[in-house]
Formats: C-alpha cells, sequence, structure tokens
C-alpha cells in the first residue's frame, strides 16, 4: 500500500522546503503541482497533453485534468512508496478527488500536515524575498542576505523582488489562499487526517517537526 501525506499552509509556510528536505533524508517522493506539470508536459502523458492546451493559452489547469496526472503519478509509483502532496489539493474539490482515486492506486491518504505560521511572519517571510534575474539565484533580506546588500554573491548582478514577491500580490496571494485553500484544512480535520506543524522555526527545526510527525 502506497501512502499519500499532504502538506497543506499558506503561501511562505515552507511546505516545499520543508517536503524537499524530508524526502531527501526518508526517501519518500515529494511531487509539487508544478514539477508534475512539467514532467507530464516532458513526457507526454495524456493527461500532459491535455495540460497543455490550458498552459499554452493562459488559463489554468482544470481540477480534472490534475487528478488525472495524480492518478498516473500514483499509478507509476512503487509498492509501499511515500509520497509528498506539495501544492494539491488546492481546494476541497481536489481533496474529494483525491480521496475517490487513491484506491484504484492501492494508495491511501495517511495524513495531511498543516505548517502553521503567522500572518505577520508570512508577510516578512515574502516581501523579503530578492531573486537575481541573471542566474535566478535567491536570497532573503534577514534569513539570507547577500554579502553585498543588494548584489548577487554569484554574478555580481543587482537583485530584484519578483512580482509575485510585492506587497499587493504578496496580499492577494494570501486572499485566494484563504478563499480556496484553507477550508482544505478542515476538510482533512474532519477526516481525522490533520496535524499542525509549528512553522515558525527555522527550515531545519520545521523539518525535524515534520519528521516527528510522519
Amino acid at each position: 500500500m502506497k501512502k499519500i501525506v499532504v502538506f497543506l499552509g499558506a503561501p511562505g509556510a515552507g511546505k516545499g522546503t520543508a517536503a524537499a528536505a524530508v524526502a531527501a533524508k526518508t526517501g519518500a517522493i515529494h511531487v509539487s503541482t508544478g514539477a508534475m506539470l512539467r514532467d507530464a508536459l516532458a513526457r507526454g502523458t495524456p493527461a500532459g497533453l491535455e495540460a497543455k492546451s490550458y498552459m499554452e493559452s493562459g488559463a489554468l489547469v482544470p481540477d480534472e485534468t490534475l487528478c488525472k496526472m495524480i492518478s498516473e503519478l500514483l499509478a507509476g509509483t512503487a509498492d509501499g512508496a511515500t509520497v509528498f502532496l506539495d501544492g494539491f489539493p488546492r481546494n476541497v474539490a481536489q481533496a474529494e478527488a483525491l480521496y475517490a482515486l487513491a484506491p484504484a492506486a492501492d494508495a491511501q491518504i495517511a495524513s495531511a500536515l498543516m505548517l502553521d505560521v503567522s500572518k505577520e511572519a508570512l508577510l516578512e517571510r515574502l516581501g523579503g524575498r530578492r531573486t537575481c534575474p541573471k542566474c535566478g539565484a535567491g536570497y532573503h533580506v534577514k534569513s539570507l542576505p547577500p554579502k553585498k546588500e543588494g548584489i548577487c554573491d554569484a554574478c555580481g548582478t543587482a537583485l530584484v523582488t519578483r512580482a509575485d514577491d510585492r506587497p499587493e500580490t504578496i496580499a492577494h496571494r494570501l486572499e485566494v489562499y484563504e478563499s480556496a485553500t484553507a477550508p482544505v484544512v478542515g476538510f482533512y480535520e474532519k477526516a481525522g487526517k490533520l496535524r499542525r506543524i509549528d512553522a515558525s522555526g527555522s527550515a531545519a527545526e520545521v523539518a525535524a517537526l515534520v519528521e516527528a510527525a510522519l
């Protein structure tokens, strides 16, 4: 039986960082929605080809197509594997669909880990991000500052604030999370699968709490 662990939390909570760190240590398979889409497109799977038309037109990939990708992914996963889902499900409909499709792949949802972070901390994390437009290196004004303020350590290019990390965009992202994704937390709580993680500490501390909760 394959095990599915769902990672939940607002933008900036550290879902991807924690999932990647724990997966590297435990041998679990970390699947982010973005990576899953890119992989399905690259391999030309039926769901990947279906998603391509939406992505090329700038439209959101429908729930049904994303669920097909999850089914393809689980079907190709070895028996006994643990899969960390990062970025899926994003709404209650997707969460219900995941429960429906898991048995066909001999998989079950083991737990849903909610990474709790205060809104103030989220705003600080997201608003402090800086990126090198040339080499793609990432920094943070507090937790990972460059050696020279505003300049990339790797290539000397002036750092920029991505559109996603501007105050007005951050506020919108958090609003979208609250309206669409936050109800998923209640869904898993009712199902008895929810486990809350204090994600206010360092990346290493959060990863240790996640590992202990598995």
